[in-house]
């Protein structure tokens, strides 16, 4: 592997400061014919980045994970998406790259705050991630709600109901790109009201691991949706907020789940599994 490595190019490494969600909004492509064609958070420079940062993370700091064409090989790239992925795991700090002989791909010990941006960006489609996640979200959802119901303004309400006559539109148009993208921005205003930005933040980003994931979903299997238990959660969650149950709210929230949209409604006199 010498051979391979004295050919390997130094890459300067980029100073990116990296704020907010990992799949913020602006980042997110909004696609109009999901399930048929879907753009996930990421690119497939993304994907490769994040099996970078998962090999890397398995190895110890300063330990040597392979050459380029060794990385390529693992992940089943092409050499111009591994190359952009290389760079986007050194601006990340998981990696740093040696030329020369004994040179290659090494893993870093990066900071707290890089690894977990590193493991937002990796998580789309990941069910283990999501899982995850959505331990994280019910966690913090007395936070989020007790914080938001302290600084919920009328104006804030007019905003909950301008976002759920949304969800209903696109609910009854069955347009499901519409739909799930009407019940995030719902959600984004329920997070943007509290004054706590780390956990706002922390919410988004959850909020936006959960949706990747169902994306990645459709876009591999393209099944049946059912919108209205989902759409009926918003509907219960607006309705707390405005009675200012505590509660109900928070209850609501934890019931909050995108990927409910890919499973029939249980039967009535059953329990759902």
């Amino acid at each position: 592997m010498s051979g391979t490595d004295g050919d390997e190019e130094v890459l300067a490494p980029e100073v990116t400061d990296f704020e907010g969600p990992a799949y913020s909004r602006e980042m997110w492509p909004h696609p109009a014919n999901l399930p048929s064609k879907v753009s996930l958070g990421g690119s497939r420079a993304e994907q490769a980045a994040g099996q970078i940062a998962r090999l890397a993370a398995g190895a110890l700091a300063g330990e040597r994970i392979g050459s380029k064409d060794d990385l390529r090989k693992i992940c089943g790239f092409s050499v111009g998406t591994m190359n952009e992925a290389i760079k986007l795991a050194q601006a990340r700090g998981v990696i740093t790259s040696r030329p020369g002989p004994g040179g290659g791909i090494f893993a870093c010990d990066p900071s707290p705050l890089s690894r977990m941006n590193g493991w937002f960006r990796a998580a789309a489609g990941d069910h283990a991630a999501f899982a995850e996640a959505v331990q994280i979200r019910d966690a913090i959802a007395p936070l989020l709600i007790e914080e938001a119901l302290r600084q919920m303004t009328l104006a804030d309400q007019e905003t909950f109901s301008e976002r759920l006559w949304e969800v209903r539109r696109a609910r009854n148009s069955a347009a499901t790109s519409d739909f799930v993208w009407a019940c995030w921005e719902l959600h984004a205003h329920l997070a943007g009201i509290g004054k706590g930005i780390l956990l706002d933040t922390l919410y988004l980003s959850i909020m936006d691991v959960g949706v990747s994931y169902l994306r990645a979903v459709l876009e591999a299997t393209a099944p049946d949706v059912h919108l209205d238990g989902l759409a009926q959660v918003m509907e219960d969650l607006v309705d707390a907020l405005e009675r200012r149950d505590r509660d109900a709210a928070v209850d609501a929230l934890r019931r909050t789940d995108p990927t409910m949209i890919l499973s029939a409604p249980a039967p009535p006199g059953t329990t759902p599994t």
